[in-house]
């Protein structure tokens, strides 16, 4: 049996950008990214802000490998 070929992230995503559970966890990843923007305007110490800094990187990272094609 020869094992199928493992496909990239961009592969991934273009055969699933089209599928609607796919475009809801996008827009459930902007929906959080967006929040965390209110929580940072909350924010008094230097360390609440790092996380939630921290949090709105790793969600545009994510975001761009997921939206590449499709922005």
């Amino acid at each position: 049996m020869t094992p199928l070929p493992k496909p990239t992230i961009q592969q991934a995503v273009e055969s699933l950008s089209d599928r609607d559970e796919f475009k809801a966890i996008v827009q459930f990843i902007r929906d959080e990214r967006e929040r965390f923007f209110t929580d940072l305007r909350q924010c008094v110490e230097t360390n609440e802000v790092m996380k939630i800094v921290g949090s709105v990187s790793t969600l545009d990272e994510l975001l761009s490998l997921l939206t590449a094609e499709n922005s």
